[in-house]
């Protein structure tokens, strides 16, 4: 068929229109009439009446349908002004009584097999949002977000999804920001990292789910880069090799190379722009910044500790005098731990917080500067090094303090510390477990940072 032959459907239906019959009318009233006038003189015409009264019951058919079509355009919603507005959006938020699921399961690449989960799925009533297939070898690993009614048990979903044949199922409840795509979350992720407000460890729980991370630079974890399992090793911006373990569902060579890139970035960022800055205020209202440190540091520490007192000192380190240079060199060494530098607003240093790593363990030691003592500092340092101390997944944090530092006593047991001992004659030991016990007091609230941070 030639284009000039094909009409489409909505065309051909208008091929005859109402108005034509409305003309044929005419016509043959027009022809009646003038036979009329021509058999005038012949009484004998017996086919006038018969062409008049077709053409006008033709007339009055055409007149009627006419106004049928144009009331019946007028009620239907295609009429312009009438028409219902269509939704533009999409409601992501949920109902008090659903609840988002992510599931990951081996599923098998064969015909029907994700089928068989999906109509598993429905007998939860659970509502498919979004999936991602994870390839592996010989395999693939499927990543489903699940809208589920509130009631529904972990056990029910897990067990419902093995039951259509899946493998390796796991199941965690999360919240409507994941609706998110994958392009858009780690865009996201990246915007939130180069303006330093997520640091890398919550920026791959993000990105990779219920993870914990710490350095692998302890006795019997040398290794290279890569994935076993439930363990991936990646380069860590504070040098060395970070280890990241998930407790359920093997890493896929896809969240390797993601969550590599997510590092580069950060190494990126801080070789362009500097380390961030977070912007707090003490519970006092003071402002605060606080960013984190490194040997390249070391004279912006030796300037805080020039500024403390003989008896600050004594109370941070157990003894007199400033420690040497390279006992400042290991506080300050990522591979070791995490050391934060307070500043105030005018960027005079007035505070340093350490949180060392021995295995699952770590050690919180912190020194604030005798003029900015009593103005909660030490409690936003605390609260910043505990928050790191759950997400690299650390069991147990201690803290040694003596006797008389009532100050710090006070700082340690508003935090959840507990007293666990006398180590030595005059000396108290405390201890804090992140993953049971929240950080104490809110000491520390968001406050708009005038400072770009820089090395």
């Amino acid at each position: 068929m030639s284009d000039s032959e094909f009409v489409p459907r909505e065309h051909a239906a208008r091929r005859f229109r109402p108005t034509s019959l409305v003309g044929i009318g005419v016509l043959v009233v027009l022809l009646g009439v003038a036979h009329r006038a021509l058999a005038y003189w012949d009484a004998g015409g017996v086919f006038t009446p018969a062409l008049v009264s077709v053409g006008g019951v033709l007339l009055l058919l055409g007149v009627c349908r006419t106004a049928v079509r144009h009331t019946g355009e007028n009620s239907s919603p295609r009429a312009g002004g009438t028409r219902p507005a269509e939704s533009s959006t999409v409601a992501s938020a949920l109902t008090p009584s659903r609840q988002l699921w992510r599931v990951r399961a081996s599923v098998d690449d064969t015909p029907g097999a994700l089928a068989a989960v999906a109509s598993e799925l429905s007998r939860l009533d659970a509502d498919i949002r979004t999936v991602r297939v994870h390839p592996v070898a010989d395999a693939a690993v499927d990543e489903f977000l699940l809208d589920l009614p509130v009631a529904t048990t972990h056990s029910e979903l897990v067990a419902a999804v093995a039951g259509a044949g899946a493998g390796g199922v796991t199941a965690e409840r999360t919240d409507p920001r994941e609706l998110d795509d994958m392009p858009t979350r780690a865009l996201r992720l990246a915007n939130e990292l180069v303006t330093g407000t997520v640091e890398p460890e919550r920026a791959l729980r993000a990105l990779l789910g219920e993870v914990t991370s710490r350095s692998a630079r302890h006795p019997g974890e040398a290794g290279i880069e890569g994935v076993e399992g439930t363990v991936m090793r990646l380069t860590d911006p504070d040098g060395g090799l970070l280890t990241v373990r998930r407790p359920h569902g093997e890493f896929t060579p896809a969240e390797f190379a993601r969550a590599g890139a997510l590092l580069t970035l950060v190494s990126t960022r801080r070789r362009l722009l500097g380390r961030p800055v977070r912007s707090l205020r003490t519970k006092h209202g003071r402002p605060v910044l606080l960013r984190t440190a490194d040997t390249c540091d070391l004279d912006l520490v030796r300037a805080l500790h020039g500024w403390c007192s003989g008896a600050g000192m004594h109370r941070r380190y157990f003894g007199a005098g400033t420690p040497t240079e390279r006992g400042l060199r290991l506080l300050l060494t990522p591979e070791l731990g995490r050391s934060l530098l307070a500043f105030s607003v005018t960027g005079e240093v007035i505070g340093m917080g350490n949180l060392g790593y021995t295995a699952d363990e770590g050690e919180l030691a912190l020194l604030v500067r005798d003029d900015w003592q009593g103005h909660g500092v030490g409690s936003v340092l605390r609260d910043a090094l505990l928050e790191h101390a759950r997400q690299r997944g650390l069991d147990t944090v201690t803290a040694l303090t003596q006797l008389d530092n009532t100050p710090i006593t006070r700082t340690l047991r508003s935090a959840g510390f507990r007293h666990a001992g006398t180590d030595e004659p005059g000396e108290w030991s405390w201890v804090f477990e992140p993953g049971r016990e929240p950080a104490g007091c809110p000491d520390a609230e968001p406050y708009p940072s005038p400072l770009v941070g820089s090395d």
